[in-house]
Formats: C-alpha cells, sequence, structure tokens
C-alpha cells in the first residue's frame, strides 16, 4: 500500500476500504505547494492548489474514465483524463526546466498507470456496494 502520509496527501480522504496504489507529486521548496495525483483501488484523484481557496482534491471514478492523456507544453504540461461526462485536467506550474520535466515524468507516469489498471481489469469496487 502506498503511503498518504505527507502534504497534500494529508488533505485527501478515501472511502473505507479504497486503498491507495500509486501516487505523485512534486514537492519543490520554492513552489510552496504541490499538485498530487493518486491511484486508487477505484479512482484517480487530482490535487491542484494553484488557487489556494479553491484547492480540493477531485475524485474521478475508475469506471468513468474513457480516455486519460499527457499533453506536453513549454509552459504548461498537462494531464486530461475524459470522462462520460466531461473532463477533467490537471495543469503543473511554470518553473524552471528540471521541475518541470519531473513534472512530465510524474504525467506520463500516471497516464501509464492508469491505463494499465484500467487495460487489465482490476476490480473496482463501487461505493455503496459489497464485493
Amino acid at each position: 500500500m502506498v503511503a498518504l502520509d505527507s502534504y497534500p496527501f494529508t488533505k485527501l480522504r478515501l472511502a473505507v476500504g479504497e486503498v491507495p496504489r500509486w501516487k505523485a507529486h512534486n514537492p519543490t521548496f520554492h513552489r510552496g505547494t504541490s499538485y498530487g495525483i493518486v491511484l486508487s483501488d477505484r479512482a484517480v484523484y487530482l490535487y491542484a492548489p494553484f488557487w489556494l481557496s479553491f484547492a480540493r482534491w477531485r475524485r474521478i471514478p475508475l469506471d468513468e474514465i474513457q480516455s486519460i492523456e499527457f499533453k506536453d507544453s513549454r509552459l504548461c504540461p498537462r494531464l486530461i483524463v475524459e470522462m462520460r461526462h466531461g473532463r477533467e485536467v490537471l495543469r503543473t506550474p511554470l518553473d524552471d526546466r528540471e521541475e518541470m520535466d519531473y513534472d512530465r515524468e510524474n504525467l506520463r507516469n500516471a497516464v501509464v498507470n492508469v491505463t494499465e489498471q484500467l487495460a487489465a481489469g482490476l476490480p473496482v469496487t463501487r461505493e455503496g456496494t459489497s464485493r
């Protein structure tokens, strides 16, 4: 199990019995805050604190995901999650090249991990139902 014991993961509340499988963020001290990505056995969670008063974890159930992709950009690399009823976008902050390359790698790894979990057909437990 992946530990969620550092910021921004300490702000994330998973459903009872939900198991985190993978996480990513870039805890760069000069940014002051960090985005976060968590893949659990039931959902993908995205956290973008760039507007701190609106910062929150966004939950995307795995069975709602139609596609996930990494879109590179010199200024604004992003992760795009298409769902049946909309889309969620996680943008990483503008920074120096080394930090942005690290962010790009996190976004690429998110795509790989989510895609592999969806392709493997791993069981997804819906809230309110039992196994």
